[in-house]
This record gives C-alpha cells, sequence and structure tokens, in this order.
C-alpha cells in the first residue's frame, strides 16, 4: 500500500473529526461559560470559548491508533510501521503528551500558577529522555559534534520546556498558533516522508488535519469561534519539540543525503523561539518576572505597528515560510552561519517593527526608541 495514501487517509480522519467536534465542543464550551475574557493585556473584545485545543490529542490518537491497526491486521507495510522508530519513544511521547494535556486542560477551566505547568512539563521531557530520546549530534553547529550524555540529556529537557512554552505564549491572535504549527507540521511531516520514516510522517499528519479544522473555527467561523487554550498549546509544543529531536539523534539513518535536515526542522519555529528569548530579556531588563504575561511579543508589536489582526496573522506565516526558505539554503553552506542569520534578520526585523510603531505613536525622537527591546 502506498505510503502517501496511507497518510492522506490519516489527514482525512483527523480533518473530518476535528470538523465534527469543534462546533461540538464549543456548545459544551458555552454552556458551562469556558470563556476567554478580555482584559487589558488581550486582544479580543468579547468573551471567546477557549477549549478549542481540547480535541487535538484525542482525535490525533485515534486517527493513528486506527490506522496503525488495521495496517497491522491487513499485514500490509508491517515493515514500515516502526522502519526508523522506537516503539519507547512513542510511549513516552504518548504519556508525556497527556500529562500536558490534562494539566492544559485544568488550567483552561480553573487556572494554573506557571510553577506547576513548568512541573509538569520538565516531567514529560525527562520521560523522553528516560525512553532513550535526547540530543546526541549537534551535527556541527557551533562546530560540536557528539554530546554526551550528561550534556544531552539536560540540554534536552531544557529545549523541550522552551519549544512548548515559545508555542504557549505565540497563541495570542487568531490563527497564530495553528498557523505557525500547520507550517512546521508540514514541513517535518515532509522530512520524514523523504526520510523514509513513515511513523513520524504519521504524526504531524495527524495533527494537520485537526489543526486545519480548528483553523477554520479560529479564524472564519463566527458562530462556533474557538481559541486553543493551554490543553491545545502545551501539546502542540510538546509534540514539535518531540518530533525535532528524532533530526538530533546520534548516527541516525537517512535515505537521503539532506545532511542539514535537523537544523531545517528547528527552523520551523524560529520565530516564536527567537521571540521569547527577546520578551524574556526586555522583561529581565524592566526588572519584571519573566514568566509573568504582557503585550510584548512579536504579534503584539505588529498591531502597535498599525497592521490589523488578519494582516499580523499572515506577515508572521509568511516570514516563517521565509526563514524556512533562507535556513535551508544558508545551512546547506553552514548551519552555525545560520544560526547567526536568524538571530541577525530577527533582531533587524524587530527594529523595523520598533520603527513604525514609534512613528506610528508619535512619540518623542523616533531612531533613540527604535533600538530597544
Amino acid at each position: 500500500m502506498n505510503v502517501i495514501f496511507v497518510l492522506a487517509v490519516t489527514f482525512v480522519i483527523t480533518l473530518c473529526i476535528g470538523i465534527f467536534l469543534t462546533p461540538r465542543v464549543v456548545a459544551v464550551a458555552k454552556e458551562l461559560h469556558l470563556y476567554d475574557l478580555p482584559d487589558s493585556r488581550k486582544v479580543h473584545q468579547i468573551p471567546i470559548p477557549r477549549v478549542g485545543g481540547v480535541m487535538f490529542l484525542p482525535t490525533v490518537v485515534i486517527a493513528i491508533t486506527l490506522v496503525l491497526v488495521v495496517l497491522l491486521r491487513m499485514g500490509v507495510m508491517g515493515d514500515k510501521v516502526w522502519e526508523g522508530a522506537t516503539i519507547q519513544h512513542f510511549m513516552a511521547y504518548m504519556a508525556g503528551a497527556m500529562m500536558l494535556y490534562v494539566i492544559g486542560l485544568y488550567d483552561d477551566i480553573h487556572g494554573v500558577g506557571y510553577k506547576m505547568k513548568f512541573c509538569v512539563q520538565i516531567s514529560a521531557a525527562v520521560l523522553l529522555c528516560v525512553s532513550g530520546l535526547w540530543v546526541a549530534d549537534f551535527s556541527y553547529v557551533f562546530f560540536i559534534r557528539a554530546v554526551p550524555f550528561w550534556i544531552g540529556m539536560p540540554f534536552t529537557v531544557l529545549f523541550v520546556v522552551y519549544v512548548t512554552n515559545a508555542m504557549n505564549l505565540i497563541d495570542g491572535i487568531d490563527g497564530l498558533a495553528s498557523g505557525l504549527s500547520i507550517v512546521a507540521m508540514t514541513v517535518i511531516a515532509g522530512l520524514n516522508i523523504i526520510s523514509g520514516n513513515f511513523t513520524w510522517a504519521l504524526i504531524p499528519v495527524a495533527y494537520l488535519g485537526v489543526l486545519v479544522s480548528f483553523f477554520y473555527y479560529n479564524v472564519f467561523c463566527k458562530r462556533d469561534k474557538t481559541f486553543m487554550g493551554d490543553a491545545g498549546s502545551l501539546t502542540l509544543g510538546f509534540t514539535l519539540s518531540f518530533l525535532i529531536l528524532h533530526f538530533w539523534q546520534k548516527d541516525p539513518v537517512w535515505n537521503v543525503s539532506l545532511h542539514n535536515i535537523g537544523i531545517v526542522a528547528l527552523s520551523t519555529l524560529a520565530i516564536p523561539l527567537l521571540d521569547v528569548v527577546r520578551v524574556f530579556a526586555s522583561r529581565l531588563r524592566d526588572g519584571r518576572n519573566p514568566f509573568l504575561p504582557d503585550k510584548n511579543h512579536i504579534h503584539h508589536k505588529l498591531l502597535r505597528a498599525g497592521l490589523t489582526g488578519r494582516m499580523t496573522m499572515v506577515a508572521i506565516l509568511l516570514l516563517s515560510v521565509m526563514f524556512i526558505t533562507v535556513n535551508y539554503l544558508v545551512s546547506n553552506i553552514s548551519q552555525t552561519l545560520m544560526i547567526v542569520v536568524d538571530v541577525l534578520l530577527f533582531v533587524v526585523m524587530h527594529y523595523a517593527i520598533n520603527f513604525f510603531i514609534f512613528r506610528k505613536e508619535g512619540r518623542g525622537n523616533v531612531w533613540d526608541k527604535t533600538f530597544s527591546l
């Protein structure tokens, strides 16, 4: 059976489930008054149901389980199901994703402090390390190749927590977190397909279906409009970190000569990852708690610069595609150079946004204020 056909069927299953379940989840949220209420930090002006992401993980689990069971029972593609994959990694991912899903759902309903979220995120990341999944090869980034486990394991935990929170924090306007995730999942699925890793292609393809359905309701549907919530954004961030980690294993076996595949996968999240560093640095500079929310993320700044919410979302998605394209081209020369180019591009972009913000707001000397965090 053709691999592309199986992946297409998986996509259609999660897409249909998402289209069917989303309005029903929204109806339940309205009955239980599970709304994201507007305040001075948020962009929306009216209460919006905030549990749209509650269906992400269950939908993906249903689709993947169904497809794998049918394939294995039919004896079709049995040799390809776990080719390039390890079942211990898959089981650790499912356990960690469920932990984040539960804490995210509880946060959407009752609210949870950031310390508790960090504890659960760290525990989920440790599970991946226990399963044998950690960064063991930097692929010559900063001229580093092999990494010992006592460095690779804590680095992996830091990486998972970093990516998980980056996706959670970028979820600030309609379509942004889901749109960035669609771009990232598409690239990661493509890299796994050309690398011959069926199972690790199955996961992002399954997420793509439910993300596309959520994107429609979040951006275009007024009657059943819903926000992702932490149940969705936390599991998305954890899933993306898990999928990217597989490109950074020691001596990976690829069926193609794409030597920079890991850094290209990482570049799918360049904007949220770089934005988190900038936002945390600005909070520390101002003497504020870096873990408490504010309105200084890139989407907030673009809104202040005069863009509408829809224009801001499209602009950031286009910037993400630009970063991926530039990164692929530059990484063929040097992966270390690619990271340097990413940082420089992001800094220039940030200063350009600052210029338009202060010119629009007419706040003193524009050039003096432009060069700030």
